[in-house]
């Protein structure tokens, strides 16, 4: 019997399971050591349990896994699309797993606390206030982008295709995420398309995902590869940035150095839904 927590970030959704001791049903089955690298490994369970009108719903699940014995990090953070797939570097499910390792006591007891994790990314940072909710991660420096007619290529941890247009509210993101996510350029291995618009020093974002193949309320890679690309064309000058998504307000803080960006942080305030017990699989 396993306990879940449902955790989002500005309207993006996770189902967040402490898994130390890997016990995890996979159809049947149970890893059986730490395990490393991309997986199919509880495909149809994970997408059963994500599934909004069948199952728990939500954007991903996220397993929290032990450190390696070596390791100084505290906990390994293993994020899988709705999809049922593993996938890469998720920036608001991050934050939120970071808020449930600290309300388990991973960080030490006390309200604010701070530390490490690990991702098939890396190692990364995190503080999260218990009480307020107020979570902060680090994210990869980013040092490569690629632009062409209709955007640009950014990785922030996830692969994004970043698209400016002069407003996105009416925008069919659906519809036009999937043209692109599609496209010859991307079907092989997907792309995150973020279509952004910019007024007043803030960018409003609509992203659609991969892996869940539709628009979500908001994503925090996302968010990062917006502001990063405002910074790049000039849109923007601040390296302080308020992202707006349709799920609430992203805050981006970064150092620019020509091209070369660094100290990547992303903020939000996480909200712990609500909790159970997972249904046999």
């Amino acid at each position: 019997m396993l306990n879940f927590s449902k955790y989002n970030s500005c309207g993006n959704d996770f189902i967040i399971i402490d898994d130390r001791k890997l016990t995890f049903p996979i159809n049947g089955g149970k890893w059986t050591k730490y395990p490393s690298g991309r997986s199919t490994y509880g495909k149809f369970y994970i997408k059963e349990l994500c599934d909004r009108k069948h199952g728990i719903g939500a954007d991903g699940l996220i397993l929290l896994w032990p450190p390696s014995k070596s390791s100084n990090y505290l906990y390994h953070m293993a994020y899988f699309n709705s999809d049922g797939r593993i996938s890469s570097f998720c920036g608001n499910g991050s934050m939120c797993c970071a808020h449930f390792a600290s309300s388990i006591g991973l960080a030490g007891n006390k309200d604010l606390c701070s530390g490490s994790f690990h991702t098939q990314e890396g190692v990364f940072s995190f503080s999260s206030n218990i009480i307020s909710c107020k979570t902060k991660i680090s994210l990869i420096n980013v040092d490569n982008f690629q632009i062409d007619d209709g955007g640009v290529f950014i990785n922030t941890g996830s692969p994004h295709y970043v698209v400016f247009k002069k407003q996105i509210k009416t925008l069919n993101v659906n519809k036009e995420g999937a043209k692109i996510r599609y496209s010859d350029k991307f079907k092989k291995d997907g792309v995150n398309v973020t279509f952004a618009s910019y007024s007043n020093k803030k960018i409003h974002i609509r992203t659609y995902e991969r892996g869940v193949e539709s628009e979500t309320l908001s994503c925090g890679t996302g968010a990062v590869a917006a502001s990063l690309c405002s910074s790049i064309f000039g849109f923007i000058s601040d390296n302080n940035i308020s992202v707006q998504t349709n799920g609430g307000v992203l805050k981006v803080y970064f150092q620019k150095n020509n091209d070369t960006f660094s100290n990547i942080f992303l903020e939000s305030i996480v909200e712990k839904n609500f909790e159970g017990i997972l249904p046999n699989t």
